[in-house]
């Protein structure tokens, strides 16, 4: 091993830096770096127009080059000693061994000719070698991320460029190599968690979507279960009515046979009449005779044979969807206004259906109910469980809004009629942008921001749902019951109201009235 070391070590004094070759003709420059004539004389051919260098040290020297003697002498010595060794070839010392090429392949009077000719063989190019200059590549630029040879680093072309040593660069490629693989690895963890993430989102909207498909099939067994109870009650009247009047004929066929043979009867005895012989006892109670003979037959009654439609259809459908309340959840549900609550300015009708914007009543309590900063009024009627539905007519109104509202919302200071608040509203808030006949804006109350809303036409009959247990508010437009919004994830822990709030009058526009639809029973 320690000759190993020592050939190694004579190998690194004896070899020149451009080739990597044993010296050839070795010179010294001023700075005192060794090199073969003709190896420093192709450097600075490569760069005729610039400053000679030292490529090891990157001084500047003079052109003259003088030679080292004992140097060629040592080297010479070495060479005699070990003909053929390791030593006459550094690729050999490195576990070379690399097949030959025909010289003829190498262009002549390069750095290598000198050493390829004294020993006799060509070695092919490898893989860290410059293929311009047929040096090893030592340097790495870091512009042109490209590894090159000492002359190339001198040359003009990479004169601008950061240049470092290969070994170097190695050590950056492999630091930059750990972090990019930390950061595809996070990145692969984040896709991984957007990925699971995704796949649990994809199995709650399967399993939301089955639960809400049960859920319609068993709305609509219980409707399709009451057409069915109402459809066999409708045709058992039907039948019932269809026996009475048959029963009835039947009575009738009876009386009217019985009374068939009876007149047979009374016919064969005047026909017996007629064929005695004349004589004054056949004329005493004649008259007596025939009048009972005439009067027997007496017709039942019939009664009417019309099974009058009327009675079993007439507006079916209209009367059956009018029974069909008793099974509708939620059915239309009566709601009226709480005058308490009112806003100073708003005027609630006697029957307390309808709200609207008028002049500040004056003598009014100030009581805790009373809302006193908006025109807004509540539901007499609070829901602390179970599903309900009411209507609102809205009608050409340019602004108004409805919703829900908890018992403890502060009715006396500024509020923003969101969720955080204890509203959940939606509503219309003013004209189309451009003053005509359009749809308006219409926005939901939401926490996060306001929620602009584009209904296809302005409802003038607004729906309100509230699901308690489910935590839902939604609204819909009354007229096909096509969705507006719906607020989702509610969690009441306390009695909820209706909300109305019919907005001021604006540039004399805004007075009709917000009014509750009764439930038509």
């Amino acid at each position: 091993m320690s000759e190993i070391n020592a050939l190694e070590e004579l190998q690194s004094e004896l070899t020149c830096p451009v080739c990597l070759e044993l010296f050839r003709e070795p010179v010294i420059l001023e700075c005192g770096h060794h090199f073969c004539r003709v190896c420093i004389a192709h450097c600075w051919e490569a760069k005729a127009d610039e400053q000679p260098t030292c490529p090891k040290c990157r001084k500047s020297v003079t052109s003259k080059l003088r030679p080292n003697s004992l140097l060629c002498n040592v080297v010479d010595s070495v060479r005699r000693a070990h003909p053929g060794d390791t030593l006459t070839s550094p690729a050999s010392v490195t576990g070379g061994g690399e097949d030959l090429e025909d010289p003829e392949e190498r262009e002549a009077g390069s750095s290598m000719s000198s050493v390829a000719s004294s020993n006799g063989f060509w070695p092919r190019m490898s893989a860290d070698m410059c293929e311009e200059h047929e040096e090893r590549l030592k340097l790495y630029c870091e512009s042109d991320q490209l590894p090159i040879c000492l002359v190339c680093g001198m040359s003009r072309d990479h004169k601008t460029h950061n240049v470092i040593p290969i070994n170097e660069a190695f050590e950056n490629y492999k630091d930059k190599l750990s972090v990019t693989l930390e950061r595809v690895e996070l990145q692969v963890g984040e896709a991984s968690l957007f990925l699971q993430h995704t796949n649990d989102k994809i199995q709650h909207i399967k399993e939301q979507a089955d639960d809400l498909e049960h859920q319609v099939s068993s709305e609509f067994d219980l409707l399709r279960e009451f057409l069915r109870e109402e459809e066999q009650r409708i045709k058992e009247s039907l039948r019932e009515k269809k026996e009475g009047k048959l029963d009835q004929l039947e009575k009738a066929l009876t009386q009217a046979t019985e009374q068939i043979g009876q007149l047979e009867t009374r016919a064969e005895e005047l026909r017996l009449k007629l064929q005695e012989e004349e004589s004054p006892e056949q004329l005493k109670g004649f008259k007596d005779f025939i009048r009972g003979a005439e009067s027997l037959f007496e017709p039942p009654l019939e009664g009417s044979v019309d099974l009058h439609s009327g009675d079993i259809m007439g507006p079916l459908q209209y009367s059956t969807w009018r029974k069909m309340h008793s099974v509708l959840q939620p059915a239309m549900t009566a709601v009226t206004l709480d005058p308490d609550t009112a806003y100073p300015r708003l005027c609630v009708s006697p029957c307390r259906s309808s709200v609207w914007v008028g002049d500040i009543q004056p003598n009014l309590p100030d009581n805790p109910e009373r809302f006193t900063r908006y025109n807004i009024v509540l539901g007499y009627e609070a829901f602390s469980a179970g599903r309900h539905y009411w209507e609102v007519e809205v009608g050409s109104k340019t602004a108004w809004g409805l919703g829900v509202a908890t018992a403890s919302v502060n009715r006396k200071e500024v509020i923003s009629l969101c969720p955080d608040d204890g509203f959940w509203t939606m509503g219309r808030r003013g004209d189309p942008p451009d003053g005509g006949d359009g749809v308006g804006e219409y926005e939901a109350c939401t926490d996060a921001e306001e929620c602009a809303l584009h209904p296809p036409r302005a409802p003038r009959r607004v729906g309100v749902y509230l699901d308690y247990a489910g935590g839902q508010v939604s609204f819909y437009d009354a007229a096909d019951m096509s969705h507006l919004f719906s607020f989702r994830g509610a969690r009441f822990t306390e009695p909820v109201y209706p909300y109305f709030n019919p907005w001021p009058i604006m540039h004399g526009r805004n007075r009709q009235p917000l009014t509750i639809v009764t439930p038509s029973c």
